[in-house]
C-alpha cells in the first residue's frame, strides 16, 4: 500500500459515512421538497421552485438570513398572484357598493330632472297652483 497510508483511507471512510447528531440521528440534507410541492400544487408545471436552498441574494420582496427555498421567479409569481387575489376580492366586496351607488343615482336623477323642470318652467307651477287652488 504505496499509495494511501491507512490513517488516510479511515480519514476518507470517515468523510463518507453519514455524521450522526448527538441523539444518534443522522442530519437530512437541506432540501426544499415541500416547498417545491407547494408552489407546483399553485402554479401546476412551474419549474421555478429550487431542489436545494440557496442564497437569495436576488430577492426582491423576501430577505432571507440564511438560506432559502424562494428564486425571483417564485417570488413574481407570488406577487402577481397576490395581486390577482386582492382585485378579485376587491371586486367581490365592492360589486354590492356599486349597484347602491347606480340607484342612488338614479333616483336623484330622477328627483333632479323633475326638480329642474319645474325650474324651468314656471308656467307649470302657475298652472299647478292654480289648479290646486280650484279643485283643491
Amino acid at each position: 500500500m504505496d499509495g494511501f497510508p491507512l490513517s488516510g483511507v479511515l480519514f476518507l471512510c470517515a468523510l463518507c459515512l453519514p455524521s450522526t447528531l448527538p441523539g444518534g440521528q443522522v442530519p437530512v440534507p437541506p432540501s426544499c421538497h415541500e416547498v417545491r410541492a407547494s408552489f407546483q400544487s399553485l402554479h401546476p408545471g412551474s419549474k421555478w421552485a429550487m431542489e436545494t436552498p440557496v442564497s437569495g441574494a436576488d430577492l426582491q420582496v423576501c430577505q432571507p438570513k440564511g438560506l432559502t427555498c424562494c428564486s425571483r421567479r417564485m417570488e413574481e409569481r407570488y406577487q402577481i398572484t397576490a395581486r390577482q387575489n386582492m382585485e378579485s376580492g376587491l371586486q367581490t366586496v365592492s360589486a354590492p357598493l356599486k349597484l347602491l351607488i347606480i340607484q342612488n343615482a338614479a333616483v336623484f336623477q330622477g328627483e333632479n330632472v323633475s326638480n329642474v323642470c319645474l325650474d324651468c318652467c314656471p308656467s307649470y307651477t302657475l298652472i299647478q297652483s292654480h289648479l290646486q287652488e280650484q279643485f283643491g
